[in-house]
């Protein structure tokens, strides 16, 4: 996800929230109804993850419901094997289709380029006007060239840099030293142009669109690092989207630090913390795997956490990159009484990186939520009442909400996130 900056046009503060980079629409889940199963079909269609998991665990559910939730899960090879036994099943069935896109999506978020290349081949020979597919296709065939892969890891602690515009760590990309952004909520690692200029870099266009907040598309780059190192992490072959340094979100930045470390890199840390008295450690022993108290999922390649508002739980994106966190239509319509009781109408401008729209809004002064063992506050609380890019979730967190902890840790092993 680009983090893009919103002008608060009641108070004129100014703060973050995302939108999605990686068109997931292009292969999203949608299978056919089943009799037997309405309930698992239903909370899949809705992105309910958790329950999916909860509803799965304890009986014999149909292959493909097991394997959505691996896939969900990030339990990369359970998943793979059981995907795969769907396509073998029935391979040129909806179900086959959506499995190639749900592999596509895993070896994505892993770095596994080449496979996820194999499965949108796999998609447009079922279905060749497939258009999403076809815009995605130049994007994943860039990339396939080459996947990337952890050379070297040991447990590392580094000095980290926060402000407004994000959490900055050093790393080194053949060889010239920088500080970069940590994102949960970038699909791919991201740089500006000038930095891959810096960097030496080969700077590849490719025909994939993306959409923005706003009607307008963007154009996409990609560039590989041959050889990262963050600390004791070794990574080779890291892939890079490459955005115009007169766009967001590198606009204010000074060189050296245009860039940013998303999921792929993310994922092979595996573990990570922070503090934020500036301390960043990753690569510590994880957690052991108990999928049953996993509080940390995907959704497609999106992070998604459990939250409790009024002791109903819900599922949120997460987004270090995210300065403030922020509401979404569907959170006004699950408190309805919430947000007519004590919610002022404003609007907001949310400006990306291909133009500039207003949503209605309302601000609440307060909202209470549990979220990774701690109860924390988001104040005020603004609300968006108009759907944003087809947006399911009720809300995005960002740093003021996970920051209300002592210490935050991801593990993404164990799939869970704890606040202290």
């Amino acid at each position: 996800m680009f983090e893009v900056r919103s002008h608060d046009a009641l108070t004129g503060r100014r703060f973050f929230v995302t939108i999605l980079l990686f068109c997931c629409s292009a292969i999203s889940v949608c299978f056919g109804q089943t009799t037997s199963t309405p309930n698992l079909q239903t909370l899949s269609d809705s992105h309910q993850w958790f329950a999916l998991r909860d509803a799965t665990e304890h009986k014999k559910a149909p292959l493909i419901y097991r394997a959505i939730t691996e896939y969900a899960f990030n339990q990369v090879r359970p998943a793979q094997k059981h995907l795969n036994a769907v396509i073998k099943t029935a391979p040129h069935s909806d179900n086959a289709y959506d499995a190639h896109g749900m592999l596509a999506n895993l070896d994505f978020r892993n770095g596994l380029y080449r496979e996820a290349y194999l499965q949108l081949e796999a998609m447009l020979s079922e279905k060749p006007n497939a258009a999403d597919v076809k815009n995605m296709i130049s994007m994943f065939r860039a990339l396939s060239q080459s996947d990337q892969s952890v050379v070297a890891k040991k447990a590392s602690t580094l000095p980290m840099a926060m402000n407004e515009n994000g959490m900055f760590i050093p790393l080194v990309l053949d060889g010239r030293e920088a500080r970069y952004l940590l994102d949960t909520g970038f699909n791919l690692s991201a740089m500006s142009e000038s930095e891959a200029k810096r960097l030496g870099l080969q700077v590849q266009s490719v025909e994939t669109q993306f959409g923005s907040i706003t009607a307008a598309s963007l154009s996409v780059r990609v560039a590989f690092a041959k050889d990262v190192f963050v600390g004791g992490l070794h990574l080779r072959n890291v892939a890079f989207d490459v955005i115009p340094d007169a766009q967001e979100p590198f606009v204010d930045l000074p060189s050296g630090d245009r860039g940013i470390l998303g999921i792929p890199v993310l994922l092979d840390m595996q573990t990570f913390r922070w503090n934020p008295n500036g301390t960043f450690a990753f690569g510590f022993k994880p957690k052991h795997k108990n999928l049953s108290a996993s509080n940390l999922a995907f959704d497609a390649l999106t992070p998604v956490t459990q939250v409790a508002v009024e002791k109903k739980e819900l599922e949120f994106s997460l987004d270090t990159g995210a300065t403030r966190s922020i509401l979404y239509a569907p959170f006004a319509k699950e408190f309805p009484g919430l947000v007519s009781a004590s919610g002022q109408k404003e609007s907001h401008t949310l400006t990306g990186v291909a133009g500039t729209s207003t949503y209605n809004s309302v601000v609440l002064p307060s909202v209470d939520l549990e979220l990774g063992g701690l109860d924390v506050h988001l104040t005020p609380a603004h609300i968006l009442t108009q759907d944003i890019n087809a947006n399911w979730a009720p809300g995005n967190l960002g740093r003021d909400l996970l920051n209300q902890a002592h210490t935050i840790t991801f593990d993404f092993n164990a799939m869970t996130l704890r606040l202290q």
